[in-house]
């Protein structure tokens, strides 16, 4: 359905894109998750035909659209600040795009396509509504219907839920999965929120600092990262990391030992690489309480407690770093107890200090 075939996009001397190639298949929803200045709103903006790259082709349906103007790429864009129309009312708002003279809608379809979005998005009562008195979710229904009311081929969206509250955010998320299944519709989404991308996508694609690493589904990213950025972003709360150096066959970690490497273990790292310092990754949920058995335990302090609903979050300091484990049991610790951690050595990530890359 679309693809991006090496695109590269500078502003002044700051590379927003390097080199970033992916397909997006037709009827899927595809999320490019990233932190705030990773790209993404480029890539986003260069698929819709409102920024030209520098380098590289955009392709939907195998067609060369590079240098098509965004109107002729039959897409609906909905920006992070929605845009909607302050002089118009809802319904003109979300009847807008089908009256240009490029779609030129007769009436009677307009109506008929906005009765039948209203419905789907529950905003039948607010047709008439000047949009200076909407709340922020319906704001937000608004410029899905005028997305939906388009019946493009593709829809882009631009951080749609970036500024809703949580409970909103959640509600729209499985509304969100609803209506691509009713409309069958490509999507292509950008985020920064881990649980928007992890919720609703089918695939999602890591961009961090205008680098795509991986692009996979959530799960196998999550079992299996090819990067640290990766790692750190598809997990929450993020990986644990921490500065080690192998000695011989020993990883240490401030100069205390985390575990002694097999021969196997430590010829398949130099067959990767001569380096000697890494990195290490550890899943918060991968950590448990106490000394576990045929695992590698370890003793730390503790910092604080976060409460997470039924999960609580404990911070460790281990090494003279900051480790985060997520548990649900009962816990009968305050700052600076004495607390044992354990975890196995199967969960342990090793990735390069110099490239990031994995290392298995």
């Amino acid at each position: 359905m679309v693809k991006l075939d090496h695109i590269s996009k500078s502003f002044g001397s700051i590379q927003a894109l390097k080199d970033v190639s992916l397909t997006i298949n037709e009827g899927e929803i595809f999320v490019l998750l990233g932190p705030t200045g990773a790209g993404k709103t480029t890539t986003l903006k260069i698929t819709a035909g409102l920024i030209k790259p520098d380098e590289g082709n955009v392709y939907i349906k195998d067609n060369d659209v590079t240098d098509v103007p965004s109107a002729f790429r039959n897409i609906s864009f909905v920006f992070e600040n929605y845009n909607l129309f302050p002089i118009y009312n809802v319904y003109k708002n979300i009847a807008f795009a089908l009256k240009s003279k490029l779609l030129r809608v007769d009436d009677a379809e307009i109506e008929r396509r906005i009765k039948l979005v209203s419905k789907d998005l529950h905003i039948e009562q607010l047709l008439d509504r000047p949009t200076s008195t909407l709340s922020g979710g319906e704001t937000q229904r608004i410029a899905l219907a005028r997305a939906l009311v388009r019946q493009a081929g593709l829809n882009l969206f631009d951080e749609p839920l970036s500024n809703l509250d949580l409970k909103l955010r959640e509600e729209l998320r499985v509304e969100f999965k609803e209506l691509h299944k009713q409309y069958q519709s490509t999507i292509f989404y950008v985020t920064h929120d881990h649980d928007s991308a992890v919720s609703i996508a089918d695939r999602i694609g890591i961009l961090h600092e205008g680098v795509l690493h991986q692009i996979d589904t959530p799960e196998n990213l999550i079992k299996n990262p090819v990067h640290i950025n990766v790692a750190s972003l598809i997990n929450y709360p993020a990986i644990n990391v921490l500065d080690c150096r192998l000695v011989g066959k020993k990883l240490n970690a401030d100069g205390l030992l985390l575990y002694e490497l097999t021969d196997a273990e430590l010829h398949a790292i130099e067959k990767v690489t001569d380096k000697k310092d890494f990195q290490i990754g550890l899943k918060p949920r991968d950590i448990k309480m106490g000394k576990g058995k045929n695992q590698l335990s370890f003793s730390g302090k503790v910092l604080n407690i976060e409460y997470q609903g039924y999960n609580k979050v404990i911070n460790v300091d281990l090494f003279g770093s900051n480790i985060r484990m997520i548990t649900n049991e009962i816990v009968h610790k305050e700052y600076g107890d004495e607390i044992n951690i354990s975890f196995s050595k199967n969960d342990v990530l090793l990735f390069g200090r110099d490239n990031g890359k994995r290392i298995k």
